[in-house]
């Protein structure tokens, strides 16, 4: 169903909202356990990374990676708009989704209601499904398990008017243009918002902007803090989108923004835990606010960069772009396609950090150069029914070896930081096959014309890292970890 779609069955069901209806956590780290070196590891590691329940898993988190990269490139879209005192740290726990992405639960309303949004910072808008009459068309028959939000429940909902000025910051100066009514004087104008409209790849969302009550987990674990006037989009109709979104990018309107009066700083920092316990409902941890940093570990950093050749009408600037130099394959450093890795006079090229993103997307020029590199340096023969079968792009048959020797791999950055990985983090041992996969791709075919960030570091690549957004500062902080469950 195309966006335009979703907006006149939107605009069909407008009246619900208006019609009476029937009925910081904490976060523990753990010193490195293992140093990080050049070299090769050996078959302990890549075993321990076996996430096979079927080859049709894989395939569906390589399509899901792609639908998410063509929608990044794109700069998504969004239907009528063009943009994008007693503080306490607060947090949230994640939790890995088997589709590859991760989410947040908090709770919305009064009285709260529980809800669990993919958290995403390749967005902006939160948004939830919401009313009675939530329709989601091409989703999963379980997709209203993560929580429906019941606006009419709530004692502190506002519809957001065309005079509020979170009506502007969605729409940008074309909200005299979308609210029709208001004959060129917003300042004074009751006329509901109009619909928002959202596209993600294959993906879309439409709903109405209201103002809502947040209830924010405190750091201490001791009950939460109630944020008034929060932003969130109530969404009545979706396709192939099955979760709400906790919009984390540098918009306007994410959360951290709408937040940064309320948690002190404005920082946040998660922990991934690896995809291996997708199934097994196990926690990732997040910090909001001053107690981000953690205590005694050293970070790296690199600076955010900013987009600034980008069109206004995109959605680039939400992004977080970071300044990827190089790679390394064994500690043979590979040169990559400077002009890929810099901003073009559209604002196309350069590299983004992506939490919603499973498997690394690199432009196909970038790609090839890291697959010969691999290629050079690993004997076993190529399976290529493997890589038909999944879509992942660099497999190898491991049957019968007692010992896999595989090269090391390493992200170079802007600063001179540098992002060695653990095994588990790029290769992927499938069982059923006795086959390992490489778990970056290739951008080749997602788009007829290659456009967008020409790198998309994906979470696969970021498990068992404790990454920190310091938005004040402006830079990204990152260090190897082991992500504990929160207690």
């Amino acid at each position: 169903m195309s966006l335009f779609q979703l907006l006149l069955l939107l605009l069909q069901l407008f009246a619900i909202l208006c019609t009476k209806e029937d009925d910081g956590l904490a976060i523990a780290l753990l010193r490195n356990e293992e140093s990080l070196h050049v070299g090769f590891h050996v078959q302990e590691d890549v075993r321990g990374s076996n996430l096979d329940k079927g080859y049709e898993r894989l395939a569906r988190m390589v399509e899901a990676t792609k639908d998410r990269a063509r929608a990044l490139k794109r700069g998504m879209h969004r239907g009528h708009g063009e943009t994008s005192k007693g503080k306490e740290s607060a947090g949230e726990s994640l939790y890995a989704r088997s589709f590859g992405g991760y989410s947040i639960k908090f709770s919305l309303g009064t009285p709260a209601q529980d809800l669990l949004l993919i958290m995403d910072t390749g967005s902006d808008l939160v948004w939830v499904p919401c009313t009675r009459n939530y329709t989601c068309i091409n989703c999963p028959v379980d997709s209203a398990s993560n929580g429906v939000f019941f606006p009419k429940m709530s004692a502190s909902l506002h519809l957001v008017t065309c005079a509020d000025p979170v009506c502007a910051t969605l729409f940008g100066h074309n909200t005299e243009l979308v609210c029709q009514n208001c004959t060129g004087c917003l300042k004074n104008c009751s006329e509901t918002c109009p619909p928002y409209g959202i596209q993600y790849g294959k993906g879309s969302t439409a709903g109405l902007l209201l103002t809502e009550t947040l209830n924010l987990p405190l750091q201490n674990g001791k009950g939460a803090r109630a944020i008034t006037n929060f932003a969130v989009g109530c969404s009545i109709v979706s396709s192939q989108q099955p979760s709400g979104i906790a919009g984390f990018g540098r918009g306007a309107l994410s959360m951290p923004s709408q937040l940064t009066e309320h948690i002190g700083k404005d920082i946040f920092a998660y922990c991934l835990q690896s995809h291996r316990f997708d199934e097994e409902k196990k926690k990732s941890l997040m910090l909001l606010g001053d107690k981000a940093f953690p205590n005694d570990i050293p970070l790296n950093y690199t600076p955010f960069l900013t987009n600034s050749r980008a069109p206004s009408s995109s959605q680039y600037g939400v992004y977080y772009y970071i300044g990827l130099r190089a790679v390394s394959i064994g500690g043979k450093r590979l040169k990559l396609p400077s002009k890929l890795l810099r901003f073009d006079s559209k604002g196309n090229g350069g590299t983004i950090i992506d939490s919603g993103t499973t498997f690394t997307v690199f432009h196909d020029e970038i790609f090839k150069r890291i697959a010969a590199g691999f290629a050079s340096q690993i004997e076993y023969k190529r399976a290529g029914d493997v890589e038909a079968l999944t879509g992942m792009e660099l497999c190898y048959n491991v049957s019968g070896l007692d010992n896999i020797l595989l090269p090391d791999f390493a992200f170079h950055f802007k600063g001179g930081s540098d992002m060695v990985l653990p095994l588990a983090n790029y290769f992927i041992y499938f069982e059923s096959f006795d086959t390992i996969c490489l778990t970056m791709i290739s951008s080749r075919g997602i788009l007829k014309i290659e456009v967008g960030p020409a790198v998309i570091l994906g979470n696969y690549q970021q498990q068992d890292f404790y990454l920190l957004y310091d938005r004040e500062k402006n830079h990204l902080g990152f260090t190897q970890q082991t992500c504990k469950t929160f207690r």
